[in-house]
C-alpha cells in the first residue's frame, strides 16, 4: 500500500518539485520559442539562435549574423485553437428548468469561461500546461486562468494515476520571496521560500481539489521543429547573403586595394594618382593599367561580382519545408500564393481542403470536453450542489466556413424546385433587415398592389 505524503513536510515536497525540475525547464524552454525570443532559438544545436556571428578582417571583429524568426509555432497554435474554440461550445443541461442547472451554468458564464477557453488552449498548446483556480468570495464561485507567466505548475499523481494535488509556484509583484500553494481536496498548504506557513495554510469549501487543469506532453509545433528550425535558417543565411552580393560590388584585379565612393574629384585625382588609377567622377568609370609582378605582366580587369544562383534549389526546399509542416502539423497554409493558385468553387471543396485541421481539432474535442465537464464539476461543488440526476451535455462549434448559396441550390434541387423555406423565415434571416415584421408587412403590400394592378378591369 502506498505511504501517505505528507504536503505539510517541507523536505518531502521540496523533495518531490526538485523531481520535476527538467519537466518546468522544458515548459520555460517552450514558452521562450513561442514569444519567438532569440533564447527560444538556442534550444536545439541548429537553430539561429546558435549561428555564429561574422569575424572579419586582422582584428577578427565580429559582425551580427541575421537571425530571422518565421513564427511558425505561433501560427500552427493559434489556427489549432480556431479551429476547435473559435466558436464557443455549447452547454445544454438534461434539466435545464432545474436552480441546480441555472445556478451552474450562471457560475460558468458569470466567470467568462467560454471566453477564457481560447487563452486557455493556447497557453497549454504552446507551453503544455495551464490552470483555473477556483475559489469563494461569500456565496459566489471565482474561476482565474493561470499560464506560464504567473509561475509553475505541478500535478501531484499517486501510483494509481490519481490526482492527489496541485502544485503552484509563484512570486508576488514587488516581492522576492518564493510561493507554493498546494490544493488538495480539503486544504491549501502555504510555503513561503520553502518554509510551511501554518498560520496561512486553510481549508477550503470545495471538498475536491479546486484547479481545473490540463496538460499535454509536446508543444503543438513539436512533431515539426526541425523543419521550422531548418526554414528559419535558410531565411536567415539568405539575408545575410543577400546583404553581401544582391548589390552590385565592383572587383578590380591588377593590385588595387581600394575604391572611392561618392568621393569628391579633388579626392578621386589623389587616388588616382597614388594607385595608378584614371577614375572618371562624372561618367563612373574607371581605367586601370597594367601591373608588373615578379617581371610578369599582369592584365588589370575590373567587373562586378555576380552570385551564382543557388535561389531555385533554396525555393525548392523552402516550398518542400512549408508543405511538409502544414501536412504534419495539420495546419492549412493560407498565403496568398496558395489562395491564388486554389480552385475553391465550393464549400464542399473548402471543407474538403480543411479536412486536417477539423480532423485535428475533433480529436482534440475529447480533452476539452473533460476540461469542461470539470469546471461544471468544481462549480457545482463550490455551490454545495449534490444533483446525481443533472447532467451536461457539451458540443463543439467547429470554426468551419459553409457555402449557404451551395446548401440553398442543393435543397431546391432536391425538392423539385420548389420552396425550401417561408418567406418569413427568409426575411428575419436577412441581415440587412432590420424590422422584420415592418419588411414583410411591406412585401405583401407591394404584392396586392402588383396583383391589383395585373387584374383591373
Amino acid at each position: 500500500m502506498e505511504e501517505e505524503f505528507d504536503f505539510t513536510n517541507s523536505t518531502k515536497v521540496k523533495d518531490f518539485l526538485a523531481s520535476k525540475e527538467k519537466d518546468q525547464k522544458k515548459i520555460a524552454d517552450y514558452a521562450n520559442e513561442y514569444a519567438g525570443n532569440i533564447e527560444g532559438r538556442k534550444i536545439r544545436t541548429l537553430q539561429i539562435g546558435n549561428r555564429p556571428d561574422y569575424k572579419s578582417g586582422k582584428d577578427k571583429q565580429a559582425r551580427a549574423a541575421e537571425k530571422l524568426t518565421t513564427q511558425w509555432q505561433r501560427y500552427i497554435v493559434n489556427t489549432a485553437v480556431s479551429f476547435l474554440l473559435g466558436n464557443d461550445p455549447t452547454i445544454t443541461s438534461n434539466d435545464p428548468e432545474s436552480e441546480d442547472s441555472i445556478k451552474i451554468l450562471g457560475g460558468y458564464y458569470k466567470n467568462r469561461l467560454n471566453a477564457k477557453l481560447q487563452e486557455f488552449a493556447e497557453a497549454v498548446k504552446s507551453t503544455t500546461i495551464a490552470a483555473f483556480i477556483f475559489y469563494k468570495v461569500e456565496e459566489e464561485v471565482k474561476a482565474r486562468l493561470y499560464t506560464h507567466d504567473h509561475g509553475k505548475y505541478t500535478p501531484h499523481y499517486d501510483n494509481y494515476g490519481d490526482l492527489k494535488a496541485f502544485y503552484w509556484e509563484f512570486k508576488l509583484p514587488g516581492e522576492e520571496g518564493e510561493h507554493l500553494w498546494i490544493f488538495t481536496d480539503e486544504r491549501i498548504e502555504k510555503f513561503l521560500d520553502g518554509k510551511y506557513q501554518k498560520t496561512e495554510s486553510e481549508a477550503h469549501e470545495f471538498g475536491i481539489i479546486p484547479v481545473v487543469f490540463l496538460s499535454q506532453k509536446d508543444p503543438e509545433w513539436f512533431v515539426v521543429k526541425e523543419l521550422i528550425d531548418r526554414i528559419e535558417m535558410l531565411r536567415s543565411k539568405l539575408a545575410g547573403s543577400n546583404n553581401n552580393f544582391a548589390f552590385p560590388m565592383m572587383k578590380l584585379k591588377g593590385g588595387i586595394a581600394q575604391a572611392l565612393q561618392g568621393a569628391s574629384e579633388e579626392d578621386v585625382k589623389e587616388l588616382s594618382e597614388s594607385l595608378g588609377i584614371d577614375f572618371d567622377h562624372e561618367n563612373n568609370a574607371i581605367l586601370l593599367e597594367k601591373m608588373i609582378h615578379d617581371g610578369h605582366i599582369i592584365e588589370a580587369d575590373a567587373d562586378f561580382i555576380k552570385r551564382d544562383t543557388g535561389i531555385d534549389t533554396i525555393k525548392l526546399e523552402k516550398e518542400w519545408l512549408q508543405e511538409d509542416i502544414s501536412r504534419l502539423s495539420q495546419t492549412p497554409d493560407f498565403s496568398l500564393d496558395n489562395l491564388k493558385g486554389s480552385q475553391m468553387g465550393s464549400g464542399r471543396a473548402l471543407e474538403f481542403m480543411l479536412t486536417d485541421p477539423i480532423n485535428k481539432a475533433k480529436r482534440d474535442k475529447g480533452a476539452y470536453e473533460t476540461v469542461i465537464s470539470r469546471i461544471l464539476s468544481v462549480l457545482a461543488h463550490g455551490y454545495g450542489i449534490e444533483n446525481e440526476k443533472l447532467s451536461f451535455s457539451i458540443d463543439f462549434n467547429y470554426a468551419i466556413p459553409t457555402d449557404e448559396k451551395e446548401l440553398i441550390d442543393m435543397l431546391y434541387t432536391a425538392s423539385g424546385g420548389k420552396a425550401s423555406m417561408a418567406q418569413e423565415t427568409a426575411v428575419q434571416n436577412n441581415p440587412r433587415v432590420k424590422d422584420p415584421a415592418a419588411e414583410l408587412e411591406k412585401i405583401q403590400e407591394e404584392q396586392k398592389s402588383r396583383m391589383g394592378e395585373t387584374f383591373e378591369p
